[in-house]
């Protein structure tokens, strides 16, 4: 927008000095991350701007480290399909992205390189908490064993979850995140395949089934009672199958809006190096 004097609009402003961040997914249309980040950005008065970058998956190793070579480049937000795959571009990893194996956002180190860190479970258990779930002691099944998977289960172990199951297409992936899970927190029975829905406290979708319109449920939701919380993590204007089917069922539930705008602080703090190690 301009005035009628063709200048910029109050508000965002770019100009030659200002600094990027960047939010690389394919895809990436569905992507809420640019308003919210710029939001909190424009707010706090920053010189800098988080843009949307589409990187084919076909084409990944190609880019990407083109893209940490540009010198106005200060941190990246990762999202599906790369939150594993970016981890050998990382020169330094924090304990979350350790323990997780995935990360989702790499900030640049004013000596040189980039430092990665995983903040996709302290969004979700953000999320519970505020749909009312107790999470000390209740019981939860995660749909996805993937980067976000992964580190939403080491957030729901860390609040005290009882009963931890995973599932996944790839049942190494599961077996390998239940295992890891138990050893980091003993006290979380962290199991894999499908639980009985009829007696869990909490169910994630952390795959990306449900971006899609066309897609249909991440699992057989048979026995799903009102009492049960209900998050799929893709932030959507529509309702995925999932959460059309948790609404029928009478469940409390959320996509992944709640989700993100609970990340975007903590992930510009670690941005801006703010942000001390989890």
């Amino acid at each position: 927008m301009a005035d009628d004097n063709g200048m910029p609009a109050p508000g965002l402003r770019i100009t030659g000095k200002t600094r990027l961040y960047g939010i690389v997914g394919d895809p990436i249309v569905q992507a809420k991350s640019p308003e919210i980040y710029n939001h909190i950005l424009n707010a706090e008065g920053r010189d800098t701007v988080l843009v949307p970058i589409h990187v084919p998956a076909s084409r990944f190793e190609e880019i990407f480290p083109v893209l940490l070579g540009l010198g106005n480049l200060d941190g990246l937000v990762i999202t599906i399909p790369f939150k594993e795959r970016v981890l050998p571009y990382a020169t330094g990893l924090r304990t979350t992205g350790r323990l997780v194996g995935a990360i989702n956002a790499l900030r640049r180190e004013p000596e040189g390189g980039w430092t990665g860190d995983m903040f996709d479970g302290m969004g979700l258990a953000g999320v519970a908490l505020d749909l009312g779930a107790e999470l000390a002691g209740a019981s939860a099944q995660i749909v996805g064993a993937g980067g976000a998977g992964q580190a939403i289960a080491f957030s729901l172990a860390q609040h005290g979850i009882g009963q931890l199951t995973v599932t996944d297409i790839d049942t190494s992936k599961a077996e390998s995140l239940a295992r890891r899970v138990t050893a980091e927190y003993p006290a979380c029975d962290a199991r894999t395949g499908v639980a009985d829905l009829a007696a869990i406290d909490l169910l994630v979708n952390a795959t990306p089934i449900g971006m899609d319109p066309n897609d249909g449920l991440p699992l057989a939701i048979d026995g799903l009672k009102a009492g049960t919380r209900v998050i799929d993590i893709a932030p959507r204007g529509e309702p995925s199958a999932l959460l059309s089917a948790a609404a029928a069922a009478g469940c409390i539930h959320a996509d992944g809006t709640p989700m993100v705008v609970a990340q975007a602080r903590a992930v510009l703090a670690f941005l801006q190096g703010e942000a001390p190690d989890r």
